[in-house]
C-alpha cells in the first residue's frame, strides 16, 4: 500500500488522505493567490490593483490620486507604462475594453471595435448628445478660448442663448473670467468633461479644425432625425428669446 500510493511509507491510510489533502490544499492556495493579484515574489501585482482602481470608479482617476493609493507610488511617466502593460495583455486576450488617457485622468472605455453595438444598447439615451447649434459654439469657444458669448454670436451670425444654455448645463464650458474690453463681458472655456466627451487628455491634443469638424459631424450622427429636429427647434427657440445666458 505504501509503495503504490507513494504518499506515507508508514502505509497509514489516514497519513495518505492527510497527504493527498495537503497537496490539494496548496493547489487551491495558489490558485487563489492568483486571482488575487499575488505575483511571483509573493507581493500584490500592481498592474491588477491599477486596474481594480479603475474598474471600482465611477469617474476619472488622476496620477495624483492613483499614486495616493498604489504602494509604489508611481509617476505620470510609470503610471502610462503600467496603462500600456495592462492594454497589451488585454488586447493580446482579446478584451473588449481598454484603458484611456482623457480629461487629465484615466478610465475603462469599450474597444472601438465593439462601438456599433454599444451604440444600440444607449439608443434611446440622449442626454449627451448635442445639436448642431450646440456643437457649432463647442467648437469655437474650444479652438477661440477664452472667449465672450458676443464673440461667439460674431462668428455664428445668430444670438446662441439656447446653444450656450445648453453647453453650460451639461458642462462642456464654464466661465473662466471677464474681459477686459467695455462692460467686462464674461469669457467661456471648455472643461474636463468637453476633454472627456471627445476622448482627448488636454486642449493641446484637439485636432486641426477640420479633424474637429469630423468629430462633430460623427456626434451628430448618433442622433436620429426626430431627435435632431427637435434639439434644434428647442435652441431657436432659445436663441430667438435671448434670455437665460449672461453677457
Amino acid at each position: 500500500m505504501a509503495e503504490i500510493n507513494g504518499v506515507n511509507n508508514t502505509g497509514d491510510e489516514a497519513g495518505n488522505v492527510d497527504g493527498i489533502n495537503n497537496v490539494d490544499d496548496g493547489i487551491e492556495a495558489c490558485d487563489v493567490d492568483e486571482l488575487a493579484g499575488i505575483d511571483e515574489t509573493g507581493g500584490v501585482d500592481e498592474l491588477r490593483i491599477l486596474e481594480a482602481l479603475l474598474f471600482a470608479s465611477d469617474e476619472l482617476l488622476t496620477p495624483a490620486k492613483l499614486k495616493a493609493l498604489i504602494p509604489s507610488a508611481p509617476d505620470a511617466r510609470s503610471l502610462r507604462k503600467m496603462v500600456s502593460e495592462i492594454n497589451e495583455q488585454l488586447e493580446r486576450e482579446k478584451h473588449p475594453f481598454e484603458i484611456v488617457e482623457a480629461g487629465g485622468g484615466y478610465r475603462f472605455r469599450t474597444a472601438v471595435f465593439y462601438h456599433p453595438w454599444v451604440k444600440k444598447l444607449y439608443k434611446e439615451r440622449t442626454a449627451k448628445k448635442l445639436s448642431l447649434q450646440a456643437l457649432e459654439c463647442l467648437a469655437i469657444i474650444a479652438y477661440r478660448q477664452p472667449i465672450s458669448k458676443a464673440e461667439v454670436e460674431a462668428v455664428r451670425g445668430v444670438l446662441s442663448d439656447g446653444a450656450m444654455k445648453t453647453l453650460l448645463e451639461r458642462k462642456l464650458v464654464d466661465i473662466c473670467g471677464r474681459s477686459e474690453k467695455p462692460g467686462r463681458p464674461l469669457l467661456y472655456g471648455t472643461t474636463n468633461d468637453f476633454l472627456r466627451y471627445f476622448g482627448i487628455n488636454k486642449i493641446g491634443d484637439l485636432p486641426r479644425i477640420e479633424e474637429f469638424e469630423v468629430m462633430a459631424r460623427a456626434k451628430m450622427e448618433e442622433m436620429s432625425a426626430e431627435e435632431l429636429g427637435g434639439e434644434q427647434d428647442n435652441h431657436a427657440e432659445g436663441d430667438k428669446s435671448g434670455n437665460g445666458i449672461s453677457t
